[in-house]
């Protein structure tokens, strides 16, 4: 009877386990940041973007500046990446409304980022 019970008690553990705090939501909302108000995005030194998201109004120009010690980029899909050397920065204008999401192509996994362009 003591291996039915230890299984069971496997079957329970692993069943509140399942029923915990973290779900995949949780993962996506840490991964998806809510956008921020802002016009301007850095690159500190550690290959991310900060803030990785960002909300703007039609019309605005936002600008991205290097602080990392290597080159990034700023990559949209099916454009030209716009290349920061350190110190450096890139700006892009956004005429229309949508949500724009960008990377860096020399460092994809680590770096990536929306614009969220919103009607004034």
């Amino acid at each position: 009877m003591k291996p039915a019970i230890a299984s069971i008690a496997l079957f329970l553990a692993l069943a509140l386990t399942g029923c915990s705090g973290s779900s995949a939501a949780d993962s996506t909302t840490v991964d998806s940041p809510s956008p921020v108000a802002t016009t301007t995005v850095d690159l500190p030194k550690s290959y991310r973007f900060e803030p990785a998201a960002i909300a703007v109004t039609v019309g605005a120009t936002v600008t991205w500046t290097n602080h990392d010690e290597f080159t990034h980029n700023v990559t949209f899909e099916g454009e030209a990446g716009l290349v920061m050397k350190p110190g450096e920065s890139v700006t892009r204008a956004f005429p229309a409304s949508g949500t724009f999401a960008y990377l860096c192509s020399l460092h994809p996994k680590e770096m990536r980022g929306s614009v969220v362009v919103k009607e004034n």
